[in-house]
């Protein structure tokens, strides 16, 4: 359930304290708490973070596509069009109608793979490039005259519109100079996946299908504070008619046993007309006397992830709706998935560190954290959750992304991640596919 997309947090100062540590070599962490002890592992060079470095691993893409006969085509970021880089799926293109995508990329990936049913019967693929070195891209693209294979007859009856990614989270804020630079924190793969009915005579009997599933994989936790996963989503709350939240053992081969014993929980907060709020409770439970899959020589491969399912639908059947409020809640549910800036993942910590919420850069805190002003000490700039040195604290990444073991700099992980930083984001845009493997897990 892996496909892409993400937004990256992180770092600053030389001087690396241990903050993440086992119940059973308890240190001080979260707002307000210094280490006791300094760090063991070697000091990397720290970059120099540009004042307008956004920290986006990400690349803003419309793509535009336009075919001579009715099809339908499937939109991934890697040349093997697999499931884990699928971006968009079974996309109905009208006739001689240009239908526009907008969708979040890895800003490494250099070119976009568009399948679609070609005339000679078998699958075809076209290459785009993509010059997402700003962050944005344009990409355009008619299919010739006989190159497309009409399926007018035989259209797919849903199309789905994919974000996927990995998001990791350091618990020292405000102050990033007492953090070990781990990112480990919190790892959690997520994926949000937006199902549409594009067969008006199949709405009133299948409408219930279509809807936003989001799923939260707990991969890893690095600390004793962490308490809740957090995503919230600019949305239009007036549109949602029903919710569903089911907590879930995930294991291997797709098996999937709930957990229904209440030592994990979500909330699902639609109560803000604006904002979808959504936290998954009892990540602490997954810390007993040593962090959860983040120490070297202490990982189970193959352990079963915890996972948060939530669907969130509106009016199941949209033919009972005007032509226009009909349009308008396909577009919020297809928009939600598509631009990343909809979505906002952070990390709770414990009661007896405020609670408090530690988002991604550029994201105020939800409504139900009161104490931001006064937790973050004076050390942040204008823009939420950026220091004034511009060091951030949450990391979204491309599926796949492996995080690093406990007490190791992600500088010293991913040796191409200073050069990033420091030509703001043009070089080395794939840095997160070049790691040490001596301090990464191989498998989770």
């Amino acid at each position: 359930m892996m496909k892409k997309l993400f937004l990256f947090c992180a770092l600053i100062s030389a001087a690396l304290f241990w903050a993440c540590t086992s119940g059973d070599n308890f240190v001080p962490e979260g707002p307000g708490k210094t280490p006791e002890e300094p760090a063991v592992t070697p000091e990397p060079e720290v970059p120099v973070v540009p004042a307008g470095f956004g920290w986006s691993t990400e690349a803003s893409v419309n793509l535009t596509l336009e075919s001579p006969v009715e099809t339908y085509v499937s939109v991934y970021s890697e040349e093997d069009c697999k499931a884990n880089s699928l971006l968009v799926e079974n996309a109905l293109l009208a006739s001689g109608e240009a239908r526009t995508f907008a969708m979040a990329v890895p800003a490494g990936a250099e070119k976009l793979y568009v399948k679609y049913p070609a005339a000679s019967g078998s699958d075809g693929v076209v290459a785009l490039a993509v010059d997402s070195a700003n962050g944005e891209a344009d990409v355009d693209y008619k299919f010739p005259i006989d190159a497309v294979h009409s399926v007018y007859q035989k259209v797919e009856n849903y199309q789905y519109y994919y974000n996927s990614g990995v998001i990791m989270v350091e618990d020292m804020w405000p102050d990033f100079a007492a953090s070990d630079a781990d990112f480990n924190d919190l790892v959690m793969e997520y994926d949000l996946k937006t199902v549409e009915c594009t067969t008006p005579a199949l709405l009133p009997a299948h409408g219930y299908k279509e809807g936003l599933i989001v799923t939260l994989d707990i991969r890893g936790v690095g600390s004793s504070h962490t308490k809740k996963a957090g995503l919230q989503l600019d949305f239009d709350t007036s549109l949602i008619k029903s919710v569903e939240a089911i907590v879930y053992k995930k294991e291997g081969q797709g098996v999937m046993t709930e957990i229904k014993d209440n030592s994990f929980t979500i909330d699902v907060d639609k109560s803000q007309p604006d904002k979808l709020l959504i936290l998954f409770d009892g990540l602490d439970n997954l810390v007993q006397g040593e962090h959860y899959q983040t120490t070297k020589g202490k990982i189970e491969v193959g352990k079963p992830m915890i996972r948060a399912y939530v669907k969130i639908s509106g009016v199941p059947d949209r033919s009972k709706l005007t032509g226009e409020e009909s349009r308008r809640q396909a577009q919020a549910f297809r928009d939600v998935t598509s631009y990343p800036q909809k979505h906002d993942f952070f990390m709770v910590l414990k009661s007896a560190y405020g609670s408090a919420e530690i988002h991604q850069k550029g994201f105020a805190p939800s409504y139900r954290y009161k104490n931001y002003e006064a937790d973050s000490k004076g050390l942040m700039s204008g823009v939420p959750y950026c220091s004034k040195n511009n060091d951030v604290w949450v990391l979204r990444l491309p599926v796949g992304t492996p995080h690093v073991y406990d007490r190791v700099s992600i500088f010293s992980a991913y040796p191409d991640l200073k050069a990033w930083i420091e030509s703001n984001g043009t070089q080395k845009r794939n840095w997160y596919k070049n790691y040490d493997h001596d301090l990464v897990p191989r498998y989770w």
